[in-house]
C-alpha cells in the first residue's frame, strides 16, 4: 500500500513523473491555454477522471457481481494523478503533499475529492491542489494499489499522451 511517507521517500521517482508530466503539459498549455474557459474545462476534466476511476472500481455498484479490472482501475487512477499534476504545474508548485482526511471510508474520501475539485472552479489554490493529490494517493491506498504499479500506470499514460501529441491526435 501507499504510505504518505513513502511518497516522500520515493521523491526521485515521483519527481521524474512530475517533470515528464510538465513537459507534456507544456505542449497542451502552448496549444490550448487561450481556449475559452480553459481553467473550467481542466477542472471538469479532473472531476470526470475521478468519476471514471470510481466507475472502474465498481465500489458503489452494489447491484453488480462483476469484479473490477485492476488494470483499468490503475489506468483511470493514473489519469487522475496526471490531471492533478497539471494544476501543480500551472501554479509552479513543488511536488508536496498535505494531510489526508481522517477517514477510512472510501465514499467519504471520494466525496471529499469531488468537493475539493469543485473548489478549484473558483480559484486555483495550492492548499486545495495538495489536498487533492494527497487524498487521491490515500484513495489508492484504500484500494490497495502499490506505489510501483501506480508509477508504472502513470508512465504508460505519459507514453500514450506523448504518442498522441506526436501524431496530432
Amino acid at each position: 500500500m501507499i504510505a504518505m511517507e513513502s511518497v516522500l521517500m520515493m521523491r526521485e521517482k515521483w519527481q521524474t513523473i512530475y517533470e515528464t508530466n510538465q513537459s507534456l503539459d507544456d505542449v497542451f498549455i502552448k496549444r490550448y491555454a487561450t481556449t475559452p474557459d480553459y481553467h473550467q474545462k481542466n477542472v471538469i476534466e479532473l472531476l470526470v477522471e475521478i468519476g471514471e476511476f470510481v466507475n472502474e472500481t465498481k465500489c458503489f455498484k452494489y447491484w453488480t457481481v462483476k469484479s473490477p479490472d485492476r488494470e483499468k482501475e490503475l489506468e483511470e487512477f493514473a489519469d487522475c494523478i496526471t490531471m492533478t499534476l497539471l494544476f501543480y504545474h500551472l501554479l509552479q508548485m513543488p511536488l508536496e503533499l498535505s494531510r489526508r482526511i481522517d477517514s477510512e471510508n472510501v465514499y467519504e474520501v471520494i466525496n471529499h475529492l469531488y468537493q475539493k475539485g469543485t473548489e478549484l472552479l473558483e480559484e486555483l489554490k495550492e492548499d486545495v491542489i495538495k489536498d487533492i493529490l494527497t487524498n487521491l494517493l490515500y484513495l489508492g491506498e484504500l484500494f490497495h494499489f502499490e506505489e510501483e504499479e501506480i508509477l508504472e500506470a502513470i508512465s504508460k499514460k505519459q507514453e500514450i499522451t506523448l504518442a498522441r501529441l506526436n501524431s496530432n491526435y
